[in-house]
């Protein structure tokens, strides 16, 4: 059989592979596998006419063999914590009651950049270890050597002064990361990305010493020169965008709103390592070497593509462009005209068996699509924008072309569709194409002189400051992003077979807009539906304090916008594009320090909060700010807004009533250690609620004899096993939402924890 093996069979094996990877994400994927397989097999045995175009019978047998084996060598190649890993660390420490408090000892492996917190991040090789305690004979009972890698949060001072290869000893809490993956909300899998990492632990480090300064040299030192000749030359905001074009935003401190921004109007491959950036490199360097001989043009070609994957830190997006730019070299030069989408295949399937958990990085996926895109639906575009002048007839061709095939993967992902995203790529092309060649000049001059290369990337300051200047006007204009919820895979999977309908077959591509008319019906009718019929309620489980959203036809109520982060990702997959109302369970800005962020991208009609005496100056100063119509619940009165009634019975600390429908909720926060809101509701008549939500720090029984509720939801990490004993002797169904992920209450009445459907990273 292989002797005889023809072009289309090594396509279909090829393309087998790549979906056996794919169908690894679902648990019984492997029966997606053999159902499809099992189709085509017998559609090619015993099929008309149509199907002797494809490929034998026995090679659709072999494609089905190669998906299993391609499932099969993911699952074997994802990692997993050996014998002696510091992630076994902590069911020891819990086993024995010791606090997770460590001292770890290792090298750091990744340059420290920092996260949404403030915090330095990296990751640690791990030597040694020992745990820490407060009382001094409990400490160092567990010590010794460990394997393993973690990742590492530090204070932005203390991590300020670490680079790869130092030898360093810290301490913190050790914890195992969540999870995500779950049934009505793809939250990100913090703990599936780490594993992809051959990382199973963290550590929250708040102390840090250094033992051993490590080597100078290295990729981390040249990135360090090059983001250092950028500031120096344009300030530290206007440098790290130009830096993000030659090393990749994985590798660069970009301020966070900036990254924002550019996503808000769809132009986050524009500080992604990507092919828009390899484009431009090899077409300056085969134009301004086109006077040298053909093999040094071509040379310096390649060596500027390496360059770029090594400086960008092997990123999949950065290798895949540079791999397809490497191809199409090797093309020209032997003379001959590539076939880009067999390459592309070909590229797609050597990186997967490279590494085949690739399979499960955002980058990877979005950035094959958008190469696939613009292969086979830019032409196509362009030649039906023939009214356009040719150079603008190319600007939009090209952005459209990526934006199709991404969009139904962004969609279910995110749940945001960009409304100018078009006109951005348009706009923003020429200041692109200007920092990046003028950025990666810049930082290849300032390895060898700095001054000079900070003084060339000073020129370089007026085309930055426009860039953010467009991108941050766009992105405040009505309506620049629209969050459509997240789509099912079963939509996902229509909207491509449209899209490859268009693609395959000339009577549908003159059939265009009836497919996309039928495509934007299948996305916008469920929203529409979904926004004026739904009614639910969620907890959220990815936040820092307990954060409720309630869905209801006559508006968004949410409680709680201390994390700004996981709130607007919920919002966003649910399809939600403004809150109705607004409310905080205290003033304490540490716990609602999300609000201003929140309005930023979901815009908010009426904040309401908990007429507390504790009002600090930030809060008062986020007030202000906001400007958003603002009033202090009253007392004993209740507020209403559809079928959703609060009322506040105490202040200070909250302690809130919430009918939904027929449901009644009764949220008690407690931040004292002793307990003391059980004393209050003790003497105050309350009727037994449906639902008790309950967040504090020490809880006892005496408040569910006191409170009777039917349910319990706490919002909370853990649950001290003596409670949860207690709960199941009563018969009283409870959800710890640190352990059961998001809680949905349903207008029914039931309530539902948030199970994991897949370990995937989305």
């Amino acid at each position: 059989m292989f002797s005889k093996m023809t072009k289309a069979d090594a396509i279909l094996w090829a393309i087998a592979f790549i979906t056996g990877c794919v169908f690894s994400f679902f648990q019984w994927g492997w029966l997606g596998v053999l159902a499809l397989g099992g189709m085509l097999y017998s559609g090619r045995r015993w099929g008309g006419k149509v199907w002797l175009r494809l490929p034998s019978s026995q090679s659709f047998a072999i494609a089905t063999l190669v998906a299993l084996l391609a499932m099969a060598y993911v699952w074997l190649r994802t990692p997993q914590p050996g014998v002696n890993d510091i992630s076994g660390l902590v069911p020891r420490l819990e086993g024995l009651n010791l606090p997770s408090t460590v001292l770890v000892e290792g090298r750091v492996e990744t340059t420290p950049l920092p996260n949404r917190a403030g915090r330095r991040r990296f990751f640690l090789g791990v030597e040694r270890y020992q745990n820490l305690s407060p009382v001094p004979a409990q400490s160092g009972v567990l010590q010794g050597r460990a394997s393993g890698r973690l990742y590492v949060t530090l204070p932005a001072a203390a991590g300020a002064k670490l680079h790869p290869s130092q030898r360093i000893q810290i301490s913190g809490r050790l914890y195992l990361p969540r999870g995500g993956g779950s049934e009505f909300f793809r939250a990100f899998n913090f703990r599936r990305q780490l594993q992809l990492q051959h990382t199973f632990a963290g550590l929250a480090g708040n102390k840090v010493t250094i033992l051993d300064q490590g080597s100078p040299w290295g990729l981390w030192a040249l990135r360090q020169r090059i983001i250092q000749v950028h500031a120096q030359g344009l300030g530290d905001r206007y440098g790290a965008v130009v830096s993000a074009m030659v090393l990749g935003n994985r590798a660069v401190a970009i301020p966070f709103e900036v990254r924002d921004s550019f996503r808000r109007v769809g132009l986050s491959h524009a500080l992604a390592a990507s092919g828009f950036h390899t484009a431009i490199l090899l077409a300056v360097v085969l134009a301004l070497t086109r006077p040298l001989p053909q093999q040094w043009r071509y040379g310096l070609g390649a060596g500027v593509l390496v360059l770029f994957a090594c400086l960008s830190g092997f990123a999949p997006s950065a290798i895949r462009a540079v791999l397809m730019g490497l191809a199409g070299l090797v093309a020209l030069v032997n003379g001959q005209k590539g076939q880009p989408l067999v390459i592309l295949l070909a590229i797609a399937t050597a990186m997967l068996i490279y590494n085949p958990l690739w399979i499960e990085d955002i980058g990877f996926q979005l950035s094959f699509l958008a190469t696939l895109g613009l292969i086979v639906s830019a032409q196509p575009i362009s030649d039906r924008l023939d009214w356009l002048p040719t150079p603008l007839r190319n600007l939009v061709a090209v952005p459209l072309a990526a934006t199709l095939w991404v969009l139904p993967l962004s969609l279910a992902i995110f749940g945001i569709f960009p409304v100018y995203g078009l006109l951005a790529n348009v706009l923003a092309h020429l200041p692109l194409v200007l920092l990046t060649v003028g950025g990666f000049i810049s930082a290849m001059v300032g390895l060898l002189v700095p001054p000079v290369g900070s003084a060339l990337a000073w020129l370089l300051y007026y085309p930055t400051a426009f860039l953010l200047w467009l991108i941050q006007t766009i992105g405040q204009w009505p309506g620049a992003t629209i969050a459509l919820g997240s789509l099912g895979w079963l939509q996902v999977v229509v909207l491509y077979g449209l899209i490859v309908l268009v693609w395959l077959s000339p009577r549908w591509r003159r059939r265009w807009f009836l497919l996309f008319t039928l495509g934007v019906t299948l996305v916008l009718v469920p929203f529409i539906l979904r926004q004026n019929t739904l009614f639910q309620a969620t907890v959220l489980a990815n936040t820092q304090v307990p954060t409720l959203v309630i869905q209801q036809p006559a508006g968004t109520v949410v409680i709680n916008g201390g994390d700004s982060q996981g709130l607007t990702a919920f919002l966003a997959q649910e399809g939600i594009n403004r809150i109705d109302w607004a409310v905080a369970s205290d003033r304490q800005y540490r716990q609602q320090q999300g609000w201003r962020e929140i309005h930023g991208i979901t815009p908010i009609r009426q904040f309401t909060d908990v007429p507390t005496a504790k009002s600090d100056p930030a809060y008062r100063e986020m007030l202000t700010t906001l400007k958003v119509p603002h009033q202090s619940l009253p007392l004993r009165q209740p507020v209403q807004l559809g079928q959703v009634k609060i009322t506040v019975l105490r202040a200070d600390p909250a302690i809130l009533t919430l009918e939904m429908g027929n449901s009644q909720w009764l949220f008690v926060s407690d931040p004292s250690r002793d307990a003391a809101q059980a004393d209050w509701l003790a003497v105050t008549p309350v009727e037994s609620p449906q639902v008790l939500w309950w967040w504090g720090r020490k809880l006892t029984p005496r408040l569910f004899e006191i409170v009777k509720p039917r349910s319990v939801i706490l919002s909370r990490n853990a649950l001290d096993p003596a409670i949860a004993t207690y709960l199941k002797q009563k018969q009283i169904p409870y959800f710890v939402v640190g352990e059961a992920r998001e809680v949905r209450w349903q207008a029914d009445g039931s309530l539902k924890a948030n199970a994991p459907q897949n370990d995937g990273l989305i």
